[in-house]
């Protein structure tokens, strides 16, 4: 039985043409009146036209949307001040099947850089897309939202009276602040006084502790909607468990990814020290490719971390890589490198803890191994 979105809102998803193979490329999540919504987008200094328009949508309307509209295959970034025309054209034409407002239709692009968008195509899904949308079209949206992604991202949760669920994309150029992916997060709870600070901090838990490959894009953009129908305020710890969830899904189809890796980081000043090492191990080349080798190379792992410029003394940690401890303070054992041998060879979600010895802050990044299906991937991405 498919997922049933919060009370208030439908999906649909369909092929409009947009990318050279047929497959669903355009998904539409709609309300049924304007409801309380806020984003976090990308920093590049390049930006897909989406970014500077939906963000003064969301200024002008007070953070209100009625309806998303998302188009993969072509990034409509570089584009120009014709590419923002052409984003808030389709915008106008899908509010008027709406029968509202053009601020409060949000439309993001995910795709290939540097092509305007196929404006005929977009333009004529526009109906029936409008027409398949349902309460049970999330499925459908996730699929239609996929560039080099594998499979669909799509996580549930009910707490406290309400329902909670959130579709992604993301395989490559996948890096915090923000990363090659798209993210939405649905609920029918109240989103608080503040939906903007929620949503920051939920995301700050969640994808920005995801990385595949150091890079990011023009495009990403993680949106929160909540109809408040359930008359419960959300709870932003299920909401953070969603939004988790799909970040190691994220990480774990990332582009030639064998192994999702979880980089626990603990005895940390802070949790934002203990951040910053993880993502430094995780972005690791080294450590990355040790991983799709099944190489427990503690010394990959700890001089990582001793060059992340958060102080402590490598003489004072311990590396456990899965069940085996390989190294404690500051000597390794070799003794103990068969146990992470098997643990990084038979697991398919593999774990490295490092305990700093400087304090009790702990967090978890997540990141996939780096192989050479990855490189090929992106040598070909466009050729």
């Amino acid at each position: 039985m498919d997922q049933l979105l919060p009370s208030g809102l439908r999906a649909a998803g369909l092929s409009a043409g947009i990318k050279k193979r047929s497959a669903p490329d355009l998904a539409l999540l709609t309300a049924d009146e304007p409801v309380p919504a806020a984003a976090v987008f990308t920093r590049s200094l390049l930006l897909g036209a989406h970014v500077p328009v939906c963000r003064a949508k969301l200024e002008r309307t007070g953070g209100r949307v009625r309806a998303v509209l998302v188009n993969a295959g072509n990034a409509n970034c570089s584009t120009g001040a014709a590419g923002r025309e052409d984003n808030e054209r389709v915008a106008a034409a899908l509010a008027g099947r709406l029968g509202c407002s053009a601020d409060e239709v949000l439309f993001l692009s995910t795709g290939v850089i540097g092509a305007r968008l196929p404006m005929d195509k977009v333009l004529a899904g526009l109906e029936p897309l409008v027409e398949a949308a349902r309460p049970e079209g999330l499925a459908d949206f996730s699929r239609a939202i996929m560039t080099t992604d594998t499979r669909p991202k799509v996580e549930c949760a009910l707490e406290g009276g309400a329902t909670l669920v959130g579709a992604a994309k993301g395989s490559g150029m996948i890096h915090p602040d923000m990363a090659t992916m798209l993210g939405f997060l649905a609920t029918d709870g109240d989103l608080g006084p503040e939906p903007a600070a929620l949503l920051r901090r939920v995301v700050d838990r969640s994808f920005h502790r995801t990385t595949v490959d150091g890079d990011t894009s023009p495009n990403d953009t993680v949106l929160l909607l909540g109809t408040g129908r359930s008359g419960v305020a959300v709870d932003e710890a299920a909401l953070t468990g969603v939004a988790q969830r799909l970040a190691r899904a994220i990480a774990a189809d990332g582009e030639g990814a064998t192994r999702l890796v979880t980089v626990r980081v603990a005895g940390a000043p802070d949790e934002a020290a203990a951040t910053q090492v993880g993502r430094t191990i995780a972005t690791s080349p080294l450590v990355k490719t040790a991983i799709a080798g099944r190489d427990p190379n503690w010394g990959r792992v700890v001089a990582a971390a001793a060059r992340a410029g958060v102080p402590f003394d490598p003489e004072a940690a311990t590396l456990d890589v899965g069940p085996a401890r390989v190294y404690t303070r500051g000597v390794p054992h070799p003794e103990a490198e068969e146990a992470a041998w098997k643990h990084l060879a038979e697991q398919a979600e593999v774990e490295l803890c490092l305990d700093l010895g400087a304090g009790a802050a702990e967090a978890a990044v997540w990141t996939c191994d780096l192989t050479s299906e990855y490189v090929r991937i992106n040598a070909e991405y466009r050729t």
